[in-house]
């Protein structure tokens, strides 16, 4: 969902199973015109961002404190760029100052991943790392790595999810159904910015430091694109259901209704566009197909 919004804010999205003709409009096609990034550009950043390079020229973390157990061993990237520098509000622990080190260790400035990590990780045990781990586990495609990440995650949380390799839709699932919900470690958010702005740095322009959001942040995922990559559907022009001939009596639609307002987003506009951003019920939205 993230990165294709036109604003800052991490904008409120409600849905509704179905919103019939009588209680709304249906959205007409509005396609706007925007530069694309060639193919050849693309391909380069996939392969940077999913194979990374081993570099150690990414963002420096100043002044680690993680274990020389950690820089032991198989090489680590460099760490993905500055903790947040605002004191807690209450101290931390041994346990979570470590487990922050560690997240910030865990991938480079190229988005390649720290085997030293994922195992220290498993070994400090802070659930605030699950959503870390997971995050790690939908970068890669190399099997041992996966395993390892897998052991971690069952060290961390006494359940095996999914299974050795496909882990990170099965854990984003397992993070959905806590309660009490996920907890995420201190400066998760600056850290979720600094990764996915590796793979465009406007990214960051969406998911920084004590961002506001009404949706936890370890649901965003990035969408297999830079921003706007693919168009968003933006403020479309619509119709009251009534008016309606583009559509047969039996399409699917899109029902969402906010404040008591209902609008019908039809599946094969949304299909070309996947994201709207609209206003409805007196409210910014980001409608995700």
């Amino acid at each position: 969902m993230c990165c294709s919004s036109s604003s800052r804010r991490v904008r409120r999205w409600g849905l509704s199973e179905k919103t019939s003709r009588s209680h709304g409009v249906i959205v007409l096609p509005h396609v706007k015109t925007r530069l694309r990034i060639p193919l050849i550009a693309l391909s380069v950043i996939a392969v940077l961002g999913v194979i990374g390079c081993g570099s150690s020229s990414g963002l420096e973390r100043p002044e680690p404190t993680i274990g020389s157990e950690l820089s032991a061993g198989s090489s680590t990237g460099s760490s993905i760029g500055e903790t947040p520098t605002s004191a807690p509000e209450a101290p931390l622990t041994a346990q979570e100052e470590e487990a922050i080190d560690i997240m910030w260790e865990m991938f480079s400035g190229y988005g390649s991943i720290s085997e030293n990590a994922v195992r220290a990780a498993g070994r400090n045990g802070h659930a605030g790392l699950i959503p870390v781990l997971v995050e790690a586990a939908s970068r890669t495609f190399e099997p041992d790595l996966a395993l390892v990440i897998a052991e971690a995650l069952q060290e961390i949380t006494g359940e095996s999810v999914g299974g050795d390799f496909v882990l990170a839709g099965p854990w984003f699932s397992w993070m959905s159904r806590q309660d009490p919900p996920q907890v995420l470690l201190q400066g998760f958010d600056e850290w979720k910015g600094e990764l996915l702005g590796t793979i465009d740095p406007s990214f960051k322009t969406f998911i920084y430091k004590d961002v506001p959001s009404r949706i936890p942040l370890w649901t965003v995922e990035w969408g297999g694109v830079v921003r706007d990559g693919i168009p968003p559907l933006e403020f479309p022009n619509n119709l009251p259901g009534d008016e309606v001939i583009f559509l047969n009596p039996d399409e699917p639609v899109f029902g969402v209704t906010v404040n008591g307002e209902s609008r019908a987003y039809p599946h094969r506009i949304m299909g070309w566009h996947e994201l709207a951003n609209d206003r409805l019920g007196g409210e910014l939205i980001s409608f995700i197909f």
